[in-house]
């Protein structure tokens, strides 16, 4: 299928970007397409789009995706099969661009400007059929799983530290999504023995519910360590469930542990508000 694909997208790309031939027709081509409006697929529209790839054929897209196979490339250009939808390996999209020497590799997340060719017929890695869009792009930008799949609908600004012993916890921010949760912590240990910080010991506490820590391998996201020596300090995000954004309010309880027995940690507690 690679070799398949790679002839598929290396002859739609040569009729892409090659010129039309005379001085008088590239002149002519260029009045015409100041005149005409490329028309651009709405984010509703997204959907549909891998339902019928076809019906998009000429138009605008900007889309994230998620590179699953190894990048192929030729003398000109770089050939990407990409998850629209990378937690449920949904979503097959087909991406040339005309860079052979663009940075990009399996496991990266990108943003993705180009136009519709139309679609792809063909088999996943599992011997599947599918039917793909298969886009031209214009850019292809690096970026992180929030900001493509998961954006913040609210971010409450925490900048609240707590000390117990020397051992300071801090919660910067809370990022509320539309499928996730997100709490971005810090941990300094100064005290004189190894903390133990566990990310699934901590909880959101909102009403009557409780919201545990929960993994999400696509993610990517920095996990602050689990075990902290004296004088390291630690951040990273916890990332839990989405919580109710008309609540208002939440608590977030960490347990901290010393390897020093004689020393008591209480929970370190911190209360949130938003409007």
């Amino acid at each position: 299928m690679k070799k398949l694909l790679l002839i598929l997208l290396s002859i739609t790309l040569v009729f892409s970007l090659v010129g039309c031939g005379s001085n008088e027709a590239q002149e002519a081509d260029s009045s015409k397409d100041s005149n005409e409006k490329v028309e651009k697929i709405s984010k509703e529209d997204l959907e549909q789009l891998y339902a019928d790839p076809d019906k998009f054929k000429g138009k605008e897209v900007e889309l994230y995706a998620k590179i699953f196979v190894p990048v192929e490339r030729d003398g000109d250009a770089t050939y990407i099969q990409a998850f629209g939808d990378p937690v449920n390996s949904d979503k097959n999209t087909i991406i040339a661009i005309k860079d052979s020497k663009i940075d990009l590799k399996e496991g990266d997340i990108i943003h993705v400007i180009g136009k519709v060719k139309g679609s792809f017929d063909g088999e996943n890695a599992f011997g599947g059929s599918i039917t793909a869009p298969t886009i031209i792009a214009d850019s292809i930008e690096k970026t992180d799983y929030a900001t493509a799949f998961a954006p913040a609908i609210k971010t409450v600004e925490v900048n609240e530290e707590k000390d117990q012993h020397g051992c300071k916890l801090k919660i910067d921010k809370v990022e509320i999504a539309e499928d996730e949760t997100r709490v971005y912590v810090k941990l300094n240990n100064g005290t004189d023995n190894k903390i133990d910080f566990y990310s699934f010991n901590t909880l959101i506490i909102q009403g009557d519910k409780q919201y545990e820590a929960e993994e999400n391998y696509e993610t990517g996201y920095p996990e602050p360590q689990s075990e902290i020596s004296p004088g390291v300090s630690t951040e990273g995000i916890i990332r839990f469930p989405k919580i109710d954004l008309e609540g208002k309010q939440a608590k977030i309880v960490s347990e901290v542990y010393s390897d020093n027995y004689n020393i008591n940690m209480e929970p370190f507690t911190f209360e949130i508000t938003w409007d």
